[in-house]
């Protein structure tokens, strides 16, 4: 058993040092993980479930693997405490693989072999991917944003698609409510994929394919609530082809409209701020000017979501190559010299993009904000501080 006024000593210290002191969840478990050691109890994992993350009695610790996850990162940052800020404590809070007690070693215990590189887990290009590539993640589900199209009610049977219908949902109201489109109309069998899902594809993969958990793929139209139980999710599409992913809008404080022209709303919990951003009705030219959206948080079931967007194909093969560029980071300090990046890094970006038809030829960051747990989105009367169209 740990001993309670050194062990306080040693974790006070732990708490104040840079790789804890931004990490709120972090300072949590690994507080929790003490006082429960300092008892003599060794916790499990669903109690640490319900005890720090809120979830159900009921969670399933098999499906949802956020415990794991968070105490696996706990281990590489008190390592990485001791390699740096704590590199001349003569003795170590360590967490051992296959238990979340506790225990406190002199310095020399825990040295052990360097792992050789082959070992290490991959680096990925910035921090955006951690949560995707490291051991004991959840497995990644790539999902691909396809357009939904309807067919007409005729021997003939053409193919059909507006801007106003992007899902079943959004049919089947139009159905209820005009009774002359619903003898003409009808959902198609089939959905079609645009060019920008499948070439952000060929830039994640190569990130997901160092993970050890692996990866899956999916269309946003056959999305079913079972697949955020076990899975991370990076999806890569325009905002037409969220399907039922515009219900998770809110996790990453955005709010989307459709008139008078497509638009996202973003608000800044900080300073009630609010920012929108549309492309508006652009002429009938190959010259285009677009938003990409780059957006990661925390997702239902205890999953990670990325989501790389674009109001048309311009914007949304921007996203992810903005998404996998090592200097992305730097860039994003440059323009916003204030910003500490936390951990987890929940944020939304948004780069003003230019281009010809699929090729995008110049990029601006425009805005970015370090997201925390949701907690509401626009009152009624809020200010709207600025608008970008």
């Amino acid at each position: 058993m740990l001993e309670q006024p050194q062990i306080r000593v040693i974790l006070a210290a732990i708490l104040e040092s840079p790789e804890f002191k931004d990490s709120q969840r972090y300072r949590e478990l690994l507080q929790y993980l003490v006082e429960e050691s300092v008892a003599g109890r060794s916790p499990k994992e669903t109690t640490i479930a319900v005890q720090i993350f809120s979830k159900d009695s009921s969670c399933n610790s098999k499906e949802d693997a956020t415990v794991r996850v968070y105490i696996n990162n706990l281990r590489k940052k008190l390592e990485h405490y001791y390699l740096t800020s704590g590199k001349t404590a003569t003795q170590r809070l360590v967490i051992p693989v296959g238990h979340y007690k506790v225990d406190l070693l002199l310095a020399e215990e825990n040295s052990g072999p360097t792992p050789t590189p082959q070992t290490q887990t991959p680096e990925p290009p910035n921090a955006i991917w951690n949560e995707f590539v490291q051991p004991n993640s959840r497995p990644t589900l790539v999902v691909l944003g396809d357009y939904f199209f309807m067919r007409e009610n005729n021997p003939i049977s053409s193919y059909y698609r507006t801007i106003t219908i992007n899902n079943p949902e959004d049919l089947q109201e139009r159905l209820v409510k005009d009774h002359e489109f619903a003898k003409r109309y009808r959902q198609n069998e089939f959905t079609f994929l645009r060019p920008s899902s499948t070439w952000g594809l060929t830039q994640v993969l190569p990130i997901l394919q160092k993970s050890s958990q692996g990866y899956s793929l999916k269309l946003a139209s056959e999305i079913k609530p079972a697949d955020f139980k076990s899975n991370n999710i990076v999806f890569i599409g325009t905002l037409k082809t969220l399907y039922s992913f515009s219900k998770f809008l809110h996790i990453f404080g955005m709010q989307s409209t459709d008139t008078p022209y497509e638009s996202i709303t973003l608000r800044n919990e900080k300073d009630n701020s609010i920012q929108t951003f549309g492309v508006g009705q652009q002429l009938s030219t190959d010259y285009v000017k677009d938003y990409s959206i780059i957006a990661k948080g925390a997702g239902p079931e205890g999953s990670t979501m990325l989501m790389l967007l674009g109001f048309t194909e311009n914007g949304a093969i921007a996203a992810p190559r903005a998404a996998t560029d090592s200097s992305l980071l730097k860039a994003i300090a440059q323009i916003f010299p204030n910003q500490v990046f936390a951990d987890p890094f929940y944020f939304t970006l948004v780069i003003a993009t230019e281009g010809i038809s699929d090729a995008v030829f110049k990029s601006e960051i425009l805005y970015f904000l370090q997201n925390k747990p949701f907690r509401g989105f626009m009152d009624s009367g809020e200010k709207d501080s600025t608008k970008t169209r």
